[in-house]
């Protein structure tokens, strides 16, 4: 339990920090231009935003079709491994044919748990790939966004989880005019691949 207020502490004691650095290195900028902040919360950017709903969505349809596909060849696996075990309680089965029909099973094991590894593999590589694009189209958005609307600095309001800005106006968090940005710019993945 202590550890856990730790980190809140820890967390708060660097943002305070942050804060405090911010404003004496942003004070004559600040005094001169006057500076305009904005908020976003990034997490909520991420699970609200429909580019990324769709990407876990791929994601975990990918990953249970994958699974299916690998039921389905160890059932198959299993029956030819209950067809040599019937062989190996026959009394009139040569040792040779026993041995060499187990190498060849445990052979396609092999093969099936190495396919499976790539397939994992390949799946974890496309989801990648797409979530780092749908990340650049987010940082392009919120750099356009924020030239748009005059933000000299846009802060997140989560790290790790934690909630960073403890106060705010709400005028300040732009988090919902995001989402809505980046759902427009991808309404589905296929536009990723362009």
């Amino acid at each position: 339990m202590f550890k856990r207020q730790y980190q809140y502490l820890f967390h708060i004691l660097i943002t305070i920090v942050a804060i405090a650095v911010a404003y004496f290195v942003l004070k004559p900028h600040y005094k001169t231009t006057g500076l305009t902040v904005g908020l976003v919360n990034m997490d909520r950017v991420r699970a609200q935003a429909e580019p990324f709903q769709l990407l876990h969505k791929r994601d975990f349809e990918a990953r249970a079709k994958a699974q299916e596909h690998l039921e389905i060849l160890e059932k198959s696996m299993r029956k030819e491994y209950d067809d040599l075990q019937i062989l190996q309680q026959k009394k009139h089965t040569k040792a040779e044919e026993l041995a060499k029909r187990k190498a060849e099973l445990d052979k396609k094991v092999a093969e099936l748990d190495q396919h499976f590894h790539q397939e994992r593999e390949s799946i974890k590589q496309k989801f990648d790939r797409a979530f780092l694009a749908i990340e650049t189209e987010l940082e392009n958005i919120i750099r356009e966004y924020s030239k748009n609307h005059s933000i000299d600095l846009f802060l997140n309001t989560t790290m790790n989880e934690q909630q960073v800005a403890l106060v705010a106006d709400e005028s300040l968090n732009h988090t919902d005019a995001i989402i809505k940005l980046l759902n427009k710019k991808i309404p589905n993945l296929e536009i990723l691949n362009k």
